[in-house]
């Protein structure tokens, strides 16, 4: 497309699999259009609570990703997993762009309870502000989103994509991400503030941005769709895999209930007939395995949010997006609509993209793809 620049492969590493997207974006439009995606599912342990257990099965289905997608290029923005990311809204002395980032290791030292030497530092301006000395002055502040990835997490990370014969580029927070791609990759006209709830194999993690810029983020590390899976497993006493199979087939609800016909008999009197079968009983302990970790779920998400709410009482929160692979699990969405008092949507963050007719063939239509979008939306697409 004349006017488009493409951008990098946005890659998402995630415990159930990989996910990549390639976009293009017009030069005068800043409009997104979507020129490769695919995914790959990952075998089980290969990542472990967001670090990499098996290098060389990530290696290979890194490059049979590539080529099931054919992706025009090798360089990559990859996303680091939320569990080994630290971050801290801040109010520091505003300085200079240039004078700040240089700084900015000293002037966070106390207020980050990590070693500073075994994390890498980087920052999102949310804004300036203003206070009052103890001399009744003015000051000027940068209000900024402090962000510390583990340096380790990076470092193994970046190793394994270039050992998939890929160029990383780019490391960027899979929260930001996500931001990114429920906004289409624009900062909205407004300033209303929406919530995120990514629920993926391992991890939890909620989201929370006003205008398009990140305001709140948390990650609850072990509870995600493995945990159910263990659950059932555990349950039933039945392997890791055969658990994972009933609970997709049968989530939160169970099977759909057999509506038998009335029996004559009972409409004139004599003793009911019925032929409905007893709920299977692998079924009913799926159910009762499930049950409890899905309230749990929902209760950290509605404490993030009204943990926010209550500090920032000024900005509430309008809509609750869901995305992520355990959110597919049947009866999972309205669960939470009707335990949390909001609008609640799904992501699909291909949606409203334009796209090529090779694209629209392929039909995708993925909310696990999200990270990956919102990646390659990031600096320098």
């Amino acid at each position: 497309m004349a006017g488009t620049a493409a951008g990098l492969v946005g890659l998402d590493i995630g415990a159930s699999g990989i996910r990549a997207v390639q976009l293009k974006r017009h030069r005068k439009t800043g409009e997104y259009e979507i020129v490769k995606a695919a995914s790959v599912d990952l075998p089980r342990g290969v990542i472990r609570n967001g670090n990499i257990a098996d290098e060389k099965a990530l290696v290979k289905a890194l490059r049979q990703l590539w080529r099931k997608g054919r992706f025009s290029t090798k360089k990559v923005a990859f996303g680091l997993a939320d569990s080994g990311v630290l971050t801290r809204q801040l109010d520091l002395p505003w300085m200079p762009a240039a004078d700040f980032r240089t700084a900015l290791k000293y002037q966070v030292n106390d207020a980050l309870p990590v070693d500073l030497g075994s994390v890498e530092l980087d920052y999102h301006l949310l804004g300036e502000t203003q206070r009052t000395d103890d001399h009744g002055q003015p000051v000027e502040l940068n209000r900024i989103l402090i962000v510390a990835a583990n340096r380790e997490s990076v470092t193994d990370e970046a190793r394994v994509v270039r050992k998939a014969k890929l160029v990383p580029i780019i490391a960027d927070s899979a929260a930001f991400a996500l931001i990114r791609a429920a906004c289409h990759g624009r900062l909205p006209s407004d300033t209303e503030t929406h919530a995120i709830a990514d629920i993926g194999a391992d991890q939890l993690t909620v989201v929370i941005h006003q205008g398009g810029q990140p305001r709140f983020i948390r990650t609850i590390a072990n509870l995600g769709g493995e945990t159910a899976t263990q659950a059932v497993a555990s349950r039933l006493g039945v392997d890791a895999e055969a658990a994972e199979r009933l609970k997709r087939e049968i989530g939160l609800n169970g099977p759909a209930p057999v509506l038998a016909p009335i029996a004559e008999s009972s409409v004139f009197g004599g003793p009911p007939v019925s032929d409905v079968p007893a709920l299977d009983p692998r079924a009913a302990g799926t159910v009762e395995a499930l049950n409890p970790w899905a309230t749990t779920v929902i209760s950290e998400i509605r404490n993030s949010l009204d943990y926010f709410q209550a500090s920032t009482p000024a900005a509430p929160i309008r809509t609750l997006t869901l995305t992520g692979r355990t959110a597919e699990l049947d009866g999972l969405v309205e669960r939470i609509a009707t335990q949390i008092p909001l609008p609640v949507h799904t992501m699909d963050p291909l949606v409203g993209l334009a796209a090529s007719r090779k694209v629209h063939k392929q039909a995708i239509t993925d909310s696990r793809l999200a990270v990956a979008t919102g990646l390659a939306m990031g600096v320098g697409s």
